[in-house]
């Protein structure tokens, strides 16, 4: 092991801890804090209990955030943990958040076709870089994000393995968890990977019956499958219309500032009204007033314009395995940028855009200067801004530096994959997917025999 492999173990190993240590320290935390794991626990045993006022307004003293803002699967996913004692629960939920930060990590490896050993620390070493500020404050909110993220990513890894069944059914969960994931669909379509698509939007039609398995006992069939309608009935017209209509969070979800998404941003430098900061005040704007239509639709056009991009990019880049990554990573990016809710905790979304710049980096010495000028952007511009305590950091927060810092990541990515020839399909890799893999070198000169794998 060199100098230089221990060093990034090292760090590898002091980053672990500090996160088993949060996690540890968490359900004390959690007890006397309101966090967003308290509303999954109220929405849980809600479900729990048939799924009756989901999206109705707290009434659980400990939970001071707002709103359940997410579809009923995730309530089904989590309703189970409030049969627990709430302490217990609480840190069995911590802990399985160490477990899908590992997943993810190692879906990204899998999914980037890092070999083990010093290459693989390195990998991990560069995304822990990327994503360890969102990673502490998903941890510390109790988030949903690490479970989105690694269901994501160990799906996408379990396609490029062949395994379509168990990939879509696991990026359709993802979209039940939040919506923004069904921009994979587009995205899946423009590589040409057909299979997978038609998988994931069956998985997506499926999973909206989870909520039976809650309704059904306890309000009989019948009932039950109202009460699951009903369900998604109130998601959409209490959670997503609301923001459809007026392009607006600020009533959803205990909403606070600085919000990192390019409509808040845009909000306040050029509406009237909008909260600057918690720390702060004085309102928007920060500059000057524009008309509301251009203020309000900016994030959606910026957001359009980003994922026409990203599906350029998943076209022309589809027979690389890197690329098909790099595309994806930057369509769910550009989709969460595009919505009206982007906290630092959704920087995790970074992993998808960094894995695969991270995977050419290690090979590449001209790829690995713009790694570096990917992370340094990423530490400073969207994490040094959560030291909100000292003002000229929270300033940073709410003129948007975390947002300047997101784009300039996604230029960077887009600009080294799309300009860049696709690297070559590994012989396992193609063989698996059905390929006419060259095991040796006389392989071109031999016989056909019918069989790719021969």
């Amino acid at each position: 092991m060199g100098h230089m492999d221990r060093i990034v173990t090292s760090a590898l190993i002091a980053g672990g801890v500090l996160l088993a240590v949060l996690v540890i320290w968490l359900q004390w935390f959690w007890a006397g804090t309101s966090m967003d794991v308290h509303v999954y626990w109220e929405a849980g045993a809600r479900m729990w209990a048939g799924g009756s006022g989901l999206y109705d307004e707290s009434e659980d003293p400990a939970n001071r955030v707002g709103l359940y803002i997410y579809p009923p699967f995730f309530a089904g996913l989590f309703a189970p943990l409030t049969l627990l004692p709430r302490w217990l629960g609480y840190a069995v939920w911590g802990l399985i958040q160490l477990a899908l930060v590992a997943a993810a990590l190692r879906g990204a490896r899998g999914l980037c076709d890092v070999p083990p050993g010093a290459k693989a620390r390195a990998f991990y070493a560069a995304l822990l870089a990327a994503i360890y500020g969102a990673l502490w404050i998903n941890l510390q909110e109790g988030q949903v994000n690490m479970l989105l993220l690694a269901m994501i990513v160990v799906g996408l890894w379990q396609l490029e393995r062949g395994r379509s069944v168990t990939g879509g059914l696991l990026l359709a969960c993802a979209v039940h968890l939040k919506v923004i994931p069904i921009v994979l669909l587009p995205l899946l379509i423009a590589q040409k990977r057909f299979k997978a698509a038609a998988i994931m939007a069956g998985g997506v039609a499926l999973l909206w019956l989870l909520p039976l398995l809650y309704t059904v006992p306890n309000h009989g069939v019948v009932d039950g499958w109202a009460a699951n309608n009903r369900l998604w009935g109130e998601y959409a017209e209490r959670i997503v219309t609301p923001r459809v209509e007026v392009q607006s969070a600020d009533d959803l979800g205990g909403a606070r500032a600085p919000n990192n998404s390019i409509s808040a941003v845009v909000h306040r430098w050029f509406s009237e009204g909008s909260r600057l900061s918690l720390k702060r005040k004085d309102r928007s704007p920060i500059w000057t007033t524009l008309p509301e239509t251009p203020v309000k639709y900016s994030g959606l056009a910026i957001g359009a314009l980003l994922g026409a991009m990203a599906m350029l990019l998943a076209w022309r880049t589809r027979e690389s395995r890197l690329g098909r990554t790099a595309a994806i990573g930057l369509g769910l990016l550009a989709a969460a940028l595009a919505n009206l809710l982007f906290w630092t905790h959704h920087l995790c979304l970074l992993l998808l855009v960094i894995a695969p710049l991270a995977a050419r980096a290690l090979d590449n010495a001209r790829d690995r200067k713009w790694l570096y000028a990917a992370l340094m952007t990423v530490l400073v511009l969207c994490y040094a801004p959560l030291i909100n305590t000292v003002a000229p950091l929270d300033w940073l927060a709410v003129v948007g530096a975390p947002t300047l810092g997101v784009l300039i990541v996604w230029a960077i990515t887009f600009a080294r994959f799309w300009n860049s020839p696709p690297e070559p399909v590994p012989v396992f890799h193609a063989v698996a997917q059905g390929a006419g893999a060259h095991i040796l070198r006389g392989h071109d000169e031999a016989t056909p025999t019918g069989n790719p794998a021969a």
